[in-house]
């Protein structure tokens, strides 16, 4: 009797032991293979990026750039923000259906659109711009697919869309791609310019007397790397805020308010909601007749 109840202890354990093994296994198999399907469903987004040569970003290459990849991808954003306008305001469970569609639509019709076209790999930035730009497409499809909307209100549906990881991640992408190709702007004065720096990293310490010495090129570089670093999303582009900062700063409101920094007087903008699209079109001739600036639709249209 005590060998029968011994072996049956020992085929207990080992069975027990097989099951446990063999739930890992399962783990482990499933784990992986779900680490490969993410892997393969944004293989296509590594594009490979080329080096930084003597005919790195020319002219052409920002333009190209513009029309191919930031152009549709404003018109992307121009969408968004009023469609997301509209879900605030809607009081109709269809209604906010449909203006979710129309996000979802609006942003594989573009995603479409800019991965077919061919960026230059000798302009590496640019390059990794239109990559950051598809990601920033695709994750605001995929942040569409991840709501819950129930019976909930438009004005929810729009927090639970503007709180959601997927849509964070996507305005970062679409942040890091317009620091790429203002960074790719200012490596192409600097190649003409001896005194415009080809790299340049900015202090939250710089004061108001050191920007007013930078170049247009520089300014629009430091306020792309600030409004990615403070994730500011929004519908106007970096020359409109560099605009507005030398608007202040020549009026002396910031100086009446004290604001001895480029961070200071940023941080004001941002709470106040003061800067608005065009900014810089207005302030052009009182400000940049002078400035070196490639021949881009966004630095001349009226």
């Amino acid at each position: 009797m005590q060998k029968k109840s011994y072996r049956f202890e020992i085929f207990f354990m080992l069975g027990f032991l097989f099951t446990l093994i063999a739930a890992f296994g399962t783990f482990f198999l499933g784990f992986k293979m779900g680490i490969n399907q993410t892997e393969a469903k944004y293989a296509h987004l590594k594009i490979q990026s080329g080096f930084e040569t003597t005919v790195s970003y020319e002219q052409q290459d920002l333009v190209a750039y513009y029309y191919v990849v930031f152009q549709p991808y404003e018109q992307f954003k121009d969408q968004y923000f009023e469609l997301v306008d509209q879900l605030k305001r809607s009081d109709s469970r269809l209604k906010s259906h449909s203006i979710l569609k129309n996000i979802r639509d609006a942003s594989r019709d573009q995603y479409d659109q800019i991965y077919y076209q061919s960026i230059t790999v000798s302009s590496p930035l640019l390059k990794d711009a239109q990559t950051d730009i598809l990601k920033s497409l695709k994750l605001f499809d995929e942040s569409i697919g991840r709501i819950e909307t129930g019976n909930k209100a438009g004005p929810e549906i729009a927090k639970l869309l503007a709180d959601d990881d997927f849509t964070k991640s996507a305005e970062n992408y679409g942040l890091k791609a317009q620091q790429k190709y203002y960074t790719s702007m200012m490596k192409w004065a600097a190649k003409s310019n001896q005194a415009i720096p080809a790299d340049f990293s900015f202090k939250d310490s710089t004061t108001v007397k050191e920007w007013t010495n930078f170049p247009l090129a520089v300014k629009n570089k430091i306020v792309s790397d600030m409004m990615a670093s403070s994730n500011l999303y929004v519908s106007y582009l970096p020359q409109d805020m560099t605009a507005k900062i030398d608007q202040m700063i020549d009026s002396g409101k910031a100086s009446s308010m004290k604001l001895n920094s480029v961070t200071s007087i940023v941080k004001v903008l941002m709470d106040t909601d003061a800067v608005q699209g065009k900014e810089f079109i207005r302030w052009k001739s009182t400000y940049y007749a002078s400035e070196f600036i490639p021949e881009l639709p966004f630095f001349s249209e009226q």
